[in-house]
């Protein structure tokens, strides 16, 4: 099969010159964990963009200097299994594919190639699952856990309570979606949350539809329990590799933490992780 049939052809894209603001606004109002930057004169590929580029400058204001201008893309007429093997090799999220022409044409993710699945991807998924998980407290500061994505460069982290049973999990998307609205909570008509808690994951919601836009890279001092995803898409040693694939897709997500029976955390397994079944 080739990338052309499954690649995303809806192309979020920033551009150079540029700034790190712009860049802001578009991977939130698309909430896209990256994205290719062209050139504004030539429309050619010019490096790719990710959340975690953001989080490591978050003083720098011109998008050129901390987009990746060394990058990974792929032709449009290659296999999937090529694809799959730069992402799985170089653990990412997204490539570009590109035309004999050098132009951008689309993206492949490992998640589009985890939709061709079928039943002859029947393995349990305890082959590709990892146990070097990056468990949290419920209790860690936001500011904390983002040092810890940016320390280990994990991108979801699973949250265990206090009898160390999964409990939650934040992904770099939920932090940053949280970390560029301090100018806005000062704003009583904002949509803020009305229990008194100017923190409340309802009001921060409401509020960053209205200003994702800012350049201020900061996060309330919070307990992560506030705001990690409560209801988590689990998995077990035993489920397939198809089964885990589908619940992926269906919920849109790349991570699912690895319990036992007790509910205890043993592992992570992600998108890029089930691409080695193909490979």
């Amino acid at each position: 099969m080739k990338v052309e049939e499954v690649m995303s052809q809806e192309l979020i894209v920033g551009y150079v010159p540029g700034t790190v603001k712009d860049a802001l606004g578009i991977l939130a109002k698309h909430n896209v964990s990256g994205m290719p930057i062209l050139k504004k004169d030539t429309r050619q590929l010019a490096g790719v963009l990710t959340r975690t580029d953001i989080f490591k400058n978050h003083d720098e204001e011109q998008l050129a200097l901390i987009m990746s201008k060394e990058y990974h893309c792929v032709d449009k007429d290659q296999d999937i299994k090529d694809a799959a093997e730069l992402l799985y090799k170089h653990r990412i999220h997204g490539l570009p594919v590109i035309n004999n022409r050098k132009n951008l044409v689309g993206i492949i993710s490992p998640t589009d190639i985890i939709k061709t699945y079928t039943k002859e991807q029947n393995d349990h998924v305890e082959k590709y699952y990892t146990n070097l998980a990056v468990p949290v407290y419920q209790d860690t500061p936001l500011n904390i856990v983002m040092e810890i994505i940016n320390i280990t460069h994990e991108n979801a982290l699973p949250v265990l309570d206090d009898e160390g049973k999964l409990t939650g999990i934040v992904t770099d998307g939920d932090l940053f979606k949280l970390s560029h609205i301090r100018e806005s909570v000062s704003h009583s008509d904002m949509g803020m949350g009305g229990d008194g808690d100017e923190w409340t994951w309802e009001g921060i919601r409401d509020t960053v539809r209205l200003h994702y836009s800012t350049s201020e890279v900061t996060l309330p001092t919070v307990p992560v329990k506030e705001v990690m995803i409560k209801d988590v898409v689990k998995a077990f040693r035993n489920t397939s590799v198809i089964e885990t694939s589908k619940r992926m897709v269906k919920n849109n997500i790349s991570h699912i933490p690895i319990v036992n029976s007790d509910e205890k955390l043993i592992g992570m397994v992600t998108d890029i992780d089930l691409l080695a079944c193909i490979l």
